[in-house]
């Protein structure tokens, strides 16, 4: 039964509309009758009321007045004013508050069952509209907590839920959706889409569960809200799922190719992800003797065209965002080395490491380049040429400024503020950038383990070399060669 209210400070109407119809046929229980507004707003405020009708016209508050504080209280109750006054204005007050309509008195019985009936009409349609939604709320609570839990129990009550088989002609995918414009007509077409058996979003992004042929997922796809489809955003298609137990394996993979999408700042297209028996490696960073002669002569412009076409080769070469940020690491070494004065390095690369994006990688590198362009091609005196010479070729060997400035019978002290003044660095700074330069390419290319790698370029020390790389790099030794694969 719904439950309806009377509000009037005439008792004998109060009385009368009691009277007038049989409320019960129409499944309505009259559970309050007030002659004071005041005491009906209290009464609003502990009780849940389906129709308040109410009179217009009483001395202790304003008809439009008590409408508006009934609303507010309960706004999805529906409601119906009555008025003696024939001033339209004045019943119009009452209608801007969602009143279902305006009753005249004396009230017509017709009239006030056809008012009813609307009333009842809303009540039901509002009722359907919060159990579609109700729904909605379960399957993308239970969608989410598919991919997420790793509790099999649990997983298979909700496949069974959300109707999910994986035994038929038709596979399971997941698909995901980046920030569809706007998200609502996405909604809508998602929840007449039967081979999608449930979605849920994570911040502005979709996540789907998809279920169908290999035709079905094309019209899906092609058949997309215009604004949306993978013309103007980005669709990111998983590999097939075989059985339960790759459900949170593929949805990692989802998330880590979304991660990437936006980290190379993808606007739009179609992403079809490969199954792991199919994922391979497709490139290899490049090493940074590779970088620098690539890098040697190249002017700002130049720098600029270069690098955009790395970070593109990249992206089409599905490259995680840690292997664009080590990249980008190589690149610094190499414009770091034509410094003569750099004291913002340890600033830039953990800019680098911390990067949201490649635009924030190319707009840091681009700033290196453009300071060592405006300090100009290094010009060395003899004797430093000399010194540079020996570390490039002796770097394995324990190496110190007293010693070579004993072979080329110089002065230690004059020699090591000669070096600096002209290089940027110190003796012992240019050595270990040397070497750590040296280990980066060992670490890409060789099999040597850190400790091997370490004494190879003169470190009998391997904690001491595990300290200066990270410094140099903002990555340990160990996550630099891991990172080092270009793979999808």
């Amino acid at each position: 039964m719904r439950k309806v209210m009377l509000v009037d400070d005439e008792y004998m109407l109060l009385r009368g509309l009691k009277l007038l119809i049989d409320w019960e046929s129409l499944g309505l229980e009259i559970v309050n009758t007030e002659q004071n507004p005041s005491l009906a707003l209290k009464y609003l405020q502990d009780n849940d009321i389906d129709i308040l009708i109410s009179d217009m016209n009483m001395p202790e508050m304003p008809g439009p007045e008590f409408v508006a504080a009934a609303k507010k209280i309960q706004p999805a109750m529906e409601l119906i004013v009555i008025s003696g006054y024939s001033d339209f204005d004045y019943v119009r007050a009452g209608l801007q508050q969602n009143a279902v309509n305006y009753l005249r008195k004396p009230i017509d019985t017709d009239e006030l069952l056809a008012t009813l009936r609307g009333a009842l009409d809303r009540l039901q349609a509002q009722q359907q509209q919060h159990q579609i939604a109700s729904l909605a709320i379960q399957t993308q609570t239970r969608t989410r907590t598919l991919l997420t839990t790793d509790r099999e129990p649990e997983q298979l009550q909700i496949i069974q839920a959300l109707g999910i088989e994986f035994a038929t002609p038709t596979t399971v995918r997941l698909i995901g959706v980046l920030n569809p414009l706007p998200p609502k007509d996405l909604v809508n077409y998602l929840r007449v889409i039967k081979a999608v058996k449930g979605f849920y979003t994570e911040r502005e992004d979709f996540i789907i569960v998809f279920q169908g042929t290999t035709d079905q997922l094309n019209i899906f796809i092609n058949e997309a809200p215009h604004q949306i489809g993978v013309a103007h955003r980005p669709f990111l298609i998983g590999a097939p799922i075989k059985n339960v137990g790759q459900l949170r394996t593929r949805y990692i993979q989802l998330r880590r190719e979304i991660a990437r999408q936006y980290f190379f700042e993808t606007a739009s297209g179609l992403r079809m992800m490969l199954p792991d028996t199919q994922e391979s490696v497709s490139s290899t960073l490049p090493s940074y003797s590779e970088v620098k002669k690539a890098l040697d002569g190249i002017d700002l412009t130049g720098f600029s065209i270069w690098l955009t076409h790395q970070f593109d080769a990249m992206k089409q070469a599905n490259a995680s965002d840690l292997l664009a940020r080590q990249f980008a690491l190589v690149v610094l070494l190499v414009l770091s080395d034509r410094l003569t004065k750099f004291d913002d390095k340890a600033a830039i690369i953990a800019a680098i490491n911390h990067a949201k994006d490649v635009s924030d990688l190319k707009g840091q590198l681009q700033w290196v380049a453009e300071l060592a362009t405006e300090q100009g091609t290094q010009q060395f005196s003899r004797n430093v040429l000399a010194m540079r010479q020996i570390i490039k070729k002796r770097y394995p060997e324990q190496l110190s400024l007293a010693a070579v400035a004993s072979e080329l019978h110089l002065n230690a002290v004059y020699l090591g503020q000669l070096f600096k003044q002209e290089v940027g660095r110190s003796f012992a700074q240019f050595l270990n950038d040397y070497r750590v330069d040296v280990a980066v390419d060992l670490l890409r290319d060789s099999d040597l383990d850190i400790g091997q790698i370490a004494e190879a370029v003169g470190y009998q020390n391997s904690s001491y070399f595990y300290k200066l790389f990270k410094k140099q790099t903002g990555m340990s030794p160990g996550d630099y060669r891991k990172a080092g694969v270009l793979s999808s």
